[in-house]
């Protein structure tokens, strides 16, 4: 809800964004500083049911995975949005 109201999901990633797409296709373009953290792509949500969740990426072993988290948990500033510089 704050990255909708202050404007700042315009410049966030999502799974159609071709860098993330890249990141995909070849694991060796995936940053370091990314390795072992969950990267939330905040405008990819898909909805499930009654539930909504949002993709992320995470590194596991040699690749990363795309995993889909609840929207209903809670949140903390754990959980950053990585942004696109304006």
């Amino acid at each position: 809800k704050h990255l909708e109201e202050t404007k700042l999901i315009e410049r966030c990633f999502s799974l159609e964004d071709d860098l993330v797409k890249g990141w995909l296709a070849n694991t060796e373009t995936y940053p370091k500083e990314f390795k072992g953290k969950t990267i939330f792509l905040w405008k990819s949500k898909c909805p499930s049911g009654s539930c909504r969740h949002v993709a992320c990426l995470c590194w596991l072993g040699e690749r990363v995975l795309v995993r889909w988290y609840w929207l209903g948990r809670r949140w903390s500033g754990r959980h950053p949005a990585l942004l696109a510089s304006s």
